[in-house]
């Protein structure tokens, strides 16, 4: 197995074939967090391409360990969360129409994996929570990243992440719960996402 310092250090040296495998592991969990946060599929896969274009363009001024995965998923989260205050800020003006507040139209019909009505109302939910707590419970429990790896992500402490995420469980109950007919308690953030090893 190759171990992050010889990938970033390849990286680094400009290596194309690693470039290509890393874009191939990360692909599909990255759009699929993305996707999670910003609630618009075809924008995720937008916000995915500049996330490895930025990764490239960035890689050679890194210095000292790297810890890849969470440095290339900050800079998805912050492409997303800029992205998210951008369109709120709209909405607060108006141009995004009478219906910005509802849920996107694009979910009923994204793909396979948003056709349950459990993940569009877990979509809706999140869409109501504090954009960073959502990213943070998709982080931890879509993606299986641990509170130093988010930490590292959202430059926190682990023991801020650990509190963040577990006043976040019950912010997201809450939030599922209004938005639900099925008893809030039997819903976890299990149901949030894809992990970062695909399953």
């Amino acid at each position: 197995m190759v171990m992050d310092d010889q990938v970033v250090e390849r990286l680094r040296a400009g290596d194309a074939p690693t470039y290509c495998t890393l874009i191939e592991r990360l692909q599909h969990p990255l759009t699929g967090y993305l996707h999670r946060l910003v609630g618009d599929r075809e924008v995720a896969l937008d916000l995915a391409q500049d996330t490895f274009l930025q990764v490239y363009k960035e890689i050679g001024k890194t210095s000292g360990e790297l810890k890849l995965d969470a440095w290339i998923y900050r800079i998805a989260t912050n492409y997303g969360l800029r992205y998210l205050n951008r369109k709120r800020l709209r909405q607060m003006i108006h141009i995004d129409g009478p219906d910005a507040d509802g849920l996107n139209d694009s979910l009923t019909t994204a793909g396979p994996e948003d056709q349950s009505v459990t993940r569009i109302v877990v979509q809706q939910a999140l869409g109501r929570m504090n954009p960073k707590d959502a990213a943070i419970l998709q982080l931890h429990y879509g993606n299986s990243f641990s509170y130093e790896e988010i930490g590292h992500i959202l430059k926190m402490s682990s023991e801020a992440v650990r509190k963040r995420v577990a006043r976040g469980v019950e912010k997201f109950r809450a939030v599922y719960g209004e938005a639900s007919p099925a008893p809030a308690q039997n819903v976890g953030p299990q149901f949030i996402g894809v992990r970062r090893d695909g399953r």
